[in-house]
């Protein structure tokens, strides 16, 4: 009991979601239909995908065979990032940073350099990577669920926040010393078996499911079939407080989109373009991209602009993405005596970045 009140003290958003979720509900009655059934088992299946690839260190084998060839702080620094920034494209920027921050600690620590910045550096590049994908982040997956836009249409918008993001994180990182770097790193070995087989059908199916329509209700029970038959524990290691507060958020946005007074309020805010940018980069300041996506969606048929603003509102705050949150977790831990640098380096570099980019897609939408 003392750790699962430990744990939903940790998870102040689910907490705050279905504490909405309750109350609304006493205002307009929740009905089933709010829930997104397709977002979640999305979702649930990419988290069986990382756990699998994850208990094989499929992951691990990749980075440190990557990474031992180099020993130059800025090359190594560079690497990382790009490590970062391909695979939150496709296992998401929340995996991507719980597979690579802690392997960053420890090269700083066989090496003994502050890796601050890197892990800064990281967690942009995992929010902006992630952009470009509909798998890369649970909110582009709701998005691109909800609006089936035309995929290449998607990436088109997507491509240049990642391409111009990716410049700036190239110039941020030249000003990283070039030290040279003396670690030694034992890649695992590779594990060749059925979990990795299926972990990449279960993904490659997910690839058909966004892009040409494969029933996801098919690669579910083929997912939970294996799991069930080869008794594997994944499930007891899913991130089910994920799952929970998304429902929490659709019956809150269900609730509110219900309720006259605020539909009128939400529509006349929202009749620009530029309104809907602005707006979803503000939100997402203060509850994070996740739920602003959700909630802005119900009151606007225009989903290029929301998906800018979202992707772009990631960066800011600690708490603009959940991602973020999982770098401060993961490097105050090992360092309890640097939060308040943590928060510092993160928010000078942040805000720079999103007044910068911020601006830059604002004149290019008007």
């Amino acid at each position: 009991m003392n750790k699962v009140i430990k744990r939903l003290k940790a998870e102040a958003l689910f907490l705050t979601a279905t504490s909405f979720a309750i109350f609304t509900s006493f205002i307009v009655l929740p009905k089933f239909s709010y829930i997104d059934t397709h977002v979640l088992m999305v979702l649930f299946n990419l988290m069986v995908v990382v756990e699998l690839y994850k208990k094989e260190r499929v992951l691990d084998y990749i980075a440190i065979n990557f990474l031992k060839r180099y020993t130059n702080q800025r090359v190594i620094s560079g690497a990382l990032i790009l490590l970062v920034f391909f695979f939150s494209m496709f296992l998401t920027n929340d995996v991507a940073l719980i597979t690579f921050i802690p392997l960053t600690i420890i090269i700083g620590k066989k090496s003994n350099f502050s890796v601050l910045k890197i892990v800064i550096l990281e967690t942009v590049a995992a929010n902006l990577g992630s952009a470009l994908t509909p798998m890369g982040s649970p909110h582009n997956i709701y998005i691109y669920s909800k609006y089936a836009p035309n995929p290449l249409t998607f990436l088109e918008i997507t491509f240049g926040i990642s391409l111009v993001g990716l410049l700036i994180l190239f110039i941020i990182n030249i000003f990283t010393p070039k030290n040279e770097l003396l670690f030694e790193l034992e890649p695992p070995t590779l594990n060749k078996n059925s979990n990795v087989f299926m972990a990449s059908l279960i993904f490659g199916l997910i690839l058909l499911n966004i892009f040409l329509k494969f029933s996801i209700e098919y690669v579910t029970f083929l997912t939970l079939t294996y799991l069930i038959y080869k008794r594997e524990d994944i499930l007891a290691k899913l991130d089910w407080i994920l799952l929970a507060t998304f429902v929490s958020f659709f019956i809150f946005v269900g609730n509110l989109s219900n309720m006259p007074p605020v539909r009128i309020l939400m529509f006349s805010l929202l009749s620009q373009e530029s309104s809907i940018y602005l707006m979803s980069i503000g939100l997402s300041q203060f509850i994070s991209n996740v739920p602003a996506a959700i909630l802005i969606s119900e009151f606007t048929d225009k989903w290029k602009p929301l998906l800018l603003g979202v992707n772009i509102g990631g960066i800011g705050t600690l708490i603009a993405s959940l991602a973020s949150l999982i770098s401060y977790k993961l490097y105050t831990l090992e360092y309890p005596h640097e939060k308040k640098n943590f928060i510092k380096e993160f928010s000078i570099i942040n805000f720079s970045i999103l007044i910068l980019m911020g601006s830059l897609f604002y004149y290019f939408l008007k």
